[in-house]
């Protein structure tokens, strides 16, 4: 009588299981744009030893690992052992755009590389909250340059001109960027050049207009707003968006000679004159770069007084929000 074989007994898969046992105190309260240190165990419950996995950080405003929550640190972890635990530790950062209270949660293997027995106990978060102070001591710097060149030709009048300006800027920025914030522009400077020439060419006369304008100084900052020639806030509570308002005075001077050709030659003359003109530049820049502790933006647009079109080209250039 046959007797059938028994089937070799299959051992179970060894697997890890890996939480987060332990979650470092957060400081009471931080400044935004800013950093913090925090230390974490991770802790491998499974009967196989954990290969090198991620520990991340998240700032919520829950104790549950959720969308809107905010990455402030990655941290790798070595291999842990069956029943072992690492302790590891990082600096979170803060971000400009925080507000309020949070919590930090820590994520075990955040990444998904390691192949566990069960893989929704990887979170925990800290049994205290953090405060993030808002309120911004900031300055805002760089430069902006300015450019209007061209030429028109019609008829026998050649119109060229070129213009061009640079503004140093330093703002003092504080307050609180959801609420009431203060642009100091002491210590701003700009500089303008630029001609323009006209020559008319008829039958009976050539006439040339010559255009010239320069200045430069400080640009004049008193905290009112009927006086000042820098000004700007931001244009989103999270400081993404920054709008820089700029008022630049130049000396001009222009001189026109005719001269008389032809069978019937205009009356030769020649006549000066001379003033001052005033340029009004609103400038609107957009975050392109973020760390810690600054916010680079760049020029996205621009226009004149009270929303008309530029006389401007082009302008470009980055300002640089950093805390002080």
């Amino acid at each position: 009588m046959a007797v059938a074989e028994a089937p070799e007994s299959v051992a179970a898969p060894q697997r890890v299981d890996l939480v987060v046992a332990k979650v470092g105190k957060p400081p009471a309260v931080v400044k935004h744009g800013s950093s913090f240190g925090l230390g974490a165990v991770v802790s491998n419950r499974g009967r196989d030893a954990a290969q090198p996995s991620v520990l991340r950080l998240y700032l919520s405003k829950d104790r549950t690992r959720g969308a809107g929550d905010i990455l402030g640190a990655s941290v790798a972890v070595k291999r842990v052992p069956a029943r072992k635990t690492k302790t590891v530790s990082q600096r979170v950062k803060v971000p400009w755009g925080a507000r309020g209270t949070y919590w930090v949660i820590a994520c075990a293997d955040a990444t998904k590389k390691v192949r566990e027995t069960k893989e929704s106990n990887n979170c925990k978060s800290s049994s205290s909250q953090l405060k993030v102070d808002s309120d911004l001591h900031a300055q805002l710097s760089g430069r902006l340059q300015f450019v209007d060149e061209g030429q028109v030709v019609d008829a026998g009048k050649t119109e060229t001109w070129h213009r061009t300006a640079q503004a140093d800027v330093t703002i003092a920025v504080d307050g609180d960027p959801e609420g009431t914030t203060t642009f100091a522009g002491s210590g701003s400077s700009w500089v303008r050049d630029g001609s323009r020439t006209v020559r008319d060419v008829s039958e009976s006369c050539i006439r040339t207009r010559n255009y010239q304008e320069n200045g430069s100084g400080k640009l004049r900052y008193v905290g009112d707003g009927a006086d000042d020639e820098i000004f700007g806030n931001f244009t989103r509570t999270d400081m993404s968006g920054v709008r820089i308002g700029l008022i630049m005075r130049a000396d001009w001077s222009e001189t026109r000679d005719q001269v008389g050709q032809g069978e019937f030659p205009c009356d030769p003359s020649t006549a000066t004159s001379q003033g001052t003109t005033i340029d009004v530049s609103s400038i609107e820049l957009k975050e392109v770069g973020l760390t810690t502790n600054t916010i680079t933006y760049e020029v996205v647009g621009w226009e004149g007084a009270y929303g008309t079109t530029s006389p401007w080209d082009s302008v470009d250039g980055q300002l640089v929000l950093r805390l002080r």
